[in-house]
């Protein structure tokens, strides 16, 4: 190999190599440009995350419609979230409304607190932080004293007859003293029918008051069952445990 063939070698590979440390110093630029925006990505969102007044009306017909993808919990959860997802964005849109599909049935199906009731205390706690507490208070009261369903789909699935005041959170005490009355089965399609429009009349309830909260209007109505009674309790006892109602030792009077 003669000198100007070693040369133009030389040369070539001097090139290549040029070559080789631009490519890694445009890689290094590009990570050191992505590492911050992934950082910032990674930041949990402030909480809670904020509102924006819902439409009462919308918020009640998508949980109707959504009770039948994944029922109660996921229902009230998602007719308050997904409009707030498009209103407000990130952090709701990241949110994975599915997450909450175990609330059905009183939690995976142990008929204790009403699923519906489960997806407001979760939408009113990112959306209104500690505040939303008073809130959730207030529509239990409301659920537990009210004659459900009011809602009424523009096409309903099934027809039913009976409205019912359950006097209780719980799942199996509301939804069996429907039944009873309706004279249906759990499965039927009344049954379902009906857990559906109370899901929807859970979430307008809820919309209700978060929207009185945005305007500064709301004001907590349901008190401490604790401060009033000595224990975390409700006040149907003997419809279910009749003369063995546990009796809660009352804190001594502040001197």
């Amino acid at each position: 190999m003669n000198d100007a063939e070693q040369k133009m070698i030389s040369r070539r590979e001097a090139i290549i190599g040029a070559g080789k440390f631009a490519a890694g110093a445009a890689i290094v630029t590009l990570g050191a440009q992505v590492l911050p925006a992934r950082v910032k990505a990674a930041t949990p969102a402030a909480w809670p995350w904020g509102y924006k007044k819902l439409d009462v009306q919308e918020v009640g017909n998508l949980a109707y419609e959504n009770w039948y993808k994944n029922f109660c919990c996921y229902a009230v959860v998602s007719g308050l979230l997904m409009p707030l997802q498009k209103s407000i964005g990130e952090p709701f849109t990241s949110l994975p409304l599915e997450a909450f599909v175990w609330g059905h049935g009183g939690a995976v199906g142990w008929g204790t607190l009403c699923g519906s009731l489960t997806g407001a205390g979760i939408a009113t706690g990112l959306i209104a932080g500690k505040e939303g507490e008073a809130i959730l208070n207030d529509v239990i009261a409301w659920y537990a004293s009210t004659s459900l369903p009011i809602y009424k789909p523009a096409q309903p699935k099934a027809e039913i007859k009976n409205v019912n005041t359950s006097d209780s959170p719980l799942c199996h005490i509301s939804v069996g003293k429907w039944m009873k009355k309706e004279g249906v089965a759990f499965a039927s399609p009344q049954r379902k029918e009906r857990c559906a429009r109370l899901s929807a009349d859970v979430a307008m309830r809820t919309a209700t008051l978060l929207n009185d909260w945005a305007d500064k209007k709301y004001k907590p109505v349901h008190g401490s069952n604790v401060k009033d009674h000595g224990i975390t309790t409700q006040l149907n006892c003997m419809e279910c445990h009749g003369d063995k109602v546990p009796t809660p030792v009352m804190p001594a009077p502040a001197k």
